[in-house]
């Protein structure tokens, strides 16, 4: 189970809220020791989660839980589910405050999509969509290092309060995406990465926390995205994501085929490209 940037800073749209920084390089950590590579880092990051064998046994998981999205004046909490399933199939439902429907993103394994009853159907295309794609990997953990050009190990450090191993990382299309790992535990604590913030560069952490054990596996329970400019420093707490209920292979692929106004939107996108 995974949620990546990009994911979470999705929803925050559904309330039209306007959504790294480099360490030295260094091979050795601050005893003198040799660091471990980032290959070794994520194969302790699979085996604290449960292990590749249990986490190949489940093919689809169901996730229900709150989304506390704060904005300028007050925080607003938005109920979910998320349906995921091997390989790369995944389907978001955040309901709008006052029954004003639900927004809805998926991928069925091709198409990149999304609807809000507010704004109608949309289509996620290019390095958006590789993204979108990355997220429905079922088996992220697993294949992580396959959606990296690069992920060096650059030191050992304080993120979030935990002495963590620092993975920077240059993504398949180029986006700088840097992972901190406990250094005891193994298990993922958080993510640091660019992103736009009041109208200039800022800088996100999104952490990990409250894991479980469920059906054999650990699964965060609790996800927080933070923000700040790169100018003043100030993290801001942007949303907080709380885990209900996770149940895993019990989602049948129907759930993923997209509504008819957007196959229709896609249909005419296709035609548009071969006339």
């Amino acid at each position: 189970m995974k949620t990546k940037p990009g994911k979470l800073l999705a929803i925050v749209s559904v309330l039209g809220i306007g959504a790294a920084v480099l360490p030295q390089l260094c091979g050795q950590t601050q005893t003198g020791g040799m660091l471990p590579s980032a290959k070794q880092i994520v194969a302790k990051y699979d085996e604290a989660l449960g292990g590749e064998a249990a986490l190949r046994r489940h093919t689809s998981s169901t996730m229900k839980g709150t989304n506390e999205v704060h904005g300028p004046a007050k925080a607003v909490t938005l109920p979910f589910v998320f349906y995921a399933s091997a390989p790369y199939l995944r389907l978001e439902k955040v309901s709008l405050p006052n029954n004003k429907g639900e927004v809805l993103n998926g991928f069925d394994g091709k198409l990149a999509w999304s609807l809000d009853p507010r704004k109608g159907p949309a289509i996620v295309t290019g390095d958006e969509r590789e993204s979108v794609k990355r997220d429905a990997d079922f088996y992220y953990p697993l294949d992580e290092l396959t959606w990296f050009k690069s992920m060096e190990t650059v030191g050992v450090e304080d993120y979030e309060g935990q002495r963590c191993y620092h993975l920077h990382g240059i993504n398949n299309w180029g986006k700088t995406n840097d992972h901190f790992y406990d250094q005891k535990t193994g298990l993922l604590v958080g993510y640091e990465f660019d992103s736009e913030w009041r109208g200039g560069p800022g800088l996100t952490h999104e952490i990990f926390s409250d894991y479980q054990k469920i059906d054999g596996v650990l699964v965060p329970m609790k996800q927080v995205v933070k923000i700040k400019s790169k100018s003043d420093g100030d993290w801001t707490v942007l949303q907080v994501t709380t885990y209900n209920s996770v149940t895993f292979n019990d989602v049948h692929r129907a759930v993923f085929t997209p509504p008819a106004s957007v196959r229709d939107l896609a249909s005419k996108g296709k035609q548009h490209s071969t006339s």
